[in-house]
């Protein structure tokens, strides 16, 4: 449904347009003005929809981060493991071979 807009409609009828041409023209801006006001709104929903899907987005990466990190301190604790392993292996086989060489 088109609105006319009063003002506009009594601009125009002072500047001098007809009856017919101000009201023509003052409905065509209403209508101008409600399809902006319906390109606000979608344009604000968007907007909340882009920052909802950006939290969501926010909230992943914290989780995945979160398991990233758990992942790399199980991997660091495995390799300390070995670094151990290793370390207690090269010990027992320099002190075998210690004893091996000494008669």
């Amino acid at each position: 449904m088109t609105i006319m807009l009063g003002k506009m409609y009594a601009a125009l009828k002072a500047a001098g347009a007809s009856d017919d041409e101000a009201q023509a023209a003052a409905e065509e801006v209403g209508d101008l003005h409600d399809q902006f006001a319906g390109l606000h709104g979608a344009m604000r929903d968007m907007r909340l929809d882009v920052k909802s899907e950006l939290a969501g987005l926010r909230n992943d990466f914290r989780s995945e981060s979160a398991v990233v990190r758990t992942d790399i301190a199980y991997l660091r604790g495995r390799f300390d493991v070995l670094i151990w392993a290793v370390g207690i292996n090269a010990a027992a086989t320099i002190a075998i071979l210690g004893v091996l060489l000494r008669h």
